[in-house]
């Protein structure tokens, strides 16, 4: 009996030994310990490489969602070295954390791993703004990159019959302040263990407009959702100072919308990634890499200019471009592109011979090749072939030395379509890029004398160049 007793006390006693393998104690009860989570990033996939220096964002925001137990926090983080602070929810003692399960049951996630509830717009969101960015930045008033062009050009006189210069609107206020006694870097993030699903995209306010983001941070816990996220482009109008990229002597002959059409010229493209379904447990100290892939579409921009030069022999200097139709609203969670409305790009073109290497023009040559690169969501086609204004359209001005600009618009609908970089998803308000790379080639070359765009009435199946002179500019209302 007495060997009986001694079995059955030894087998309780083992019994409660296991039961208590897995029991944490706190020092504050209302407190859940935090696990210390790293960040990282891998660009070996996807970084750009190319001859027009792009260049990987410096500054990834992350957002980590808890699937079970609505929590969430953020910070910012460099893509390089892993080191950042917090944006949102960072561990204060004082403030104690929720206490819930740690998520020992298993997520039931909804697309991709995120609660599907309505979100709650927070009206105070724009109250809590920084200026955020790892390494060196654009000052916002720098006006130094003002395009200008090294040909000896006859000035022409100012426009005294155009609107006035409106007065630029101050920026949008940008992201939520990196919180109050979390200003030393560290890449030791801790987070309350669970299931959660991460995301990450570039931070770069000087850019990019994140008003979705501040209302779902500052949202309740369980009234926030992933699934509406949208990044911005911030759109100015062209005579606004903090417009880089643009050029002397520039008409707009495609002027649409609200005015505010234009985006920078050379912003970083948009990377995305995220990670569902990640168990973070106690203690683990988990290491998260992101490999970011690009939202945005890499286009290349390519038509040839063919030079009448048995007259009046002449040398270009330089081809500006704008082109209109380009998104501007991305949804980060589901990759669908905002076509509802759309702005134009600036940018310069480069002349190269038939081998695709950079050159200098001289008298001597017949013809040219101008290749520009842009990084956008997308491009929209113009409704049809016929419209000279609205999306689709792609203006020039030729610098010409020792002459006025050459210039011109043609509408890209041929070329668009051809290039099909796009999928409608059936309701005309959202498309999604098919690619991450597309050419916009132009069949249709131009021929110029030095004053202007030589053309004939008909495009042959072809997109036609028109020449722009200095006839009235016409609105579209």
């Amino acid at each position: 009996m007495n060997k009986m007793h001694l079995l059955f006390f030894l087998m309780l006693f083992m019994l409660l030994v296991g039961a208590c393998t897995d029991v944490e104690l706190y020092d504050d009860p209302n407190y859940t310990q935090r696990t210390e989570v790293t960040f990282s990033y891998d660009w070996t996939t996807n970084a750009p490489n190319d001859q027009f220096d792009h260049q990987v964002p410096d500054s990834m925001l992350v957002i980590a969602k808890r699937i079970v137990g609505a929590w969430k926090c953020a910070m910012v983080v460099n893509s390089h070295d892993g080191k950042g602070f917090y944006m949102w929810n960072a561990p204060n003692r004082e403030v104690p954390d929720p206490v819930f399960d740690d998520g020992d049951e298993e997520p039931t996630p909804v697309d991709g791993g995120d609660v599907d509830v309505e979100p709650e717009t927070s009206t105070d969101s724009v109250a809590l703004a920084h200026r955020w960015r790892f390494g060196t930045t654009r000052a916002e008033g720098d006006s130094t990159s003002v395009a200008t062009n090294d040909s000896t050009v006859t000035e022409e006189p100012a426009d005294t019959d155009s609107d006035p210069e409106p007065t630029p609107t101050p920026d949008p206020e940008p992201i939520v302040d990196p919180q109050t006694g979390v200003d030393i870097a560290t890449n030791l993030f801790e987070i309350i263990p669970g299931f959660y699903k991460f995301i990450t995209f570039n931070l770069d306010t000087t850019e990019f407009i994140y008003q979705d983001i501040n209302a779902y941070l500052m949202a309740e816990e369980n009234k926030s959702t992933l699934q509406e996220l949208c990044v911005e482009y911030k759109r100015y109008d062209y005579h606004d100072p903090h417009l880089r990229g643009t050029v002397n002597f520039w008409k707009d002959y495609n002027l649409y919308g609200d005015g505010k059409n234009y985006i920078q010229p050379d912003i970083t493209p948009i990377y995305y990634d995220s990670i569902a379904n990640e168990r973070i447990i106690r203690n683990s100290q988990p290491i998260l890499t992101f490999k970011p892939g690009p939202l945005t579409q890499n286009i290349d921009i390519r038509f040839k200019i063919k030079k009448k030069v048995d007259v009046v022999p002449f040398v270009i200097d330089s081809v500006y471009a704008d082109i209109s139709g380009i998104p501007y609203r991305v949804n980060l969670a589901n990759d669908y592109i905002d076509i509802k409305q759309t702005c134009k790009m600036m940018f310069q073109t480069y002349l190269e011979n038939t081998s695709g290497n950079r050159i200098n023009d001289t008298e001597t040559n017949t013809e040219v090749f101008c290749h520009g690169n842009i990084d956008v969501l997308s491009v929209v086609n113009a409704h049809d072939s016929t419209t000279t204004k609205g999306p689709g359209i792609m203006q020039v001005m030729i610098f010409v030395r020792g002459f006025h600009p050459v210039r011109g618009k043609i509408n890209l609908y041929h070329c668009i379509r051809r290039a099909n970089l796009m999928d409608d998803m059936g309701d005309g308000l959202w498309a999604r890029k098919r690619k991450n790379h597309g050419v916009l080639e132009i069949d249709s070359d131009m021929l110029i004398d030095e004053r202007l765009i030589l053309t004939d009435d008909s495009d042959g199946g072809l997109d036609r160049w028109i020449p722009m002179g200095d006839e009235d500019i016409v609105i579209d209302t």
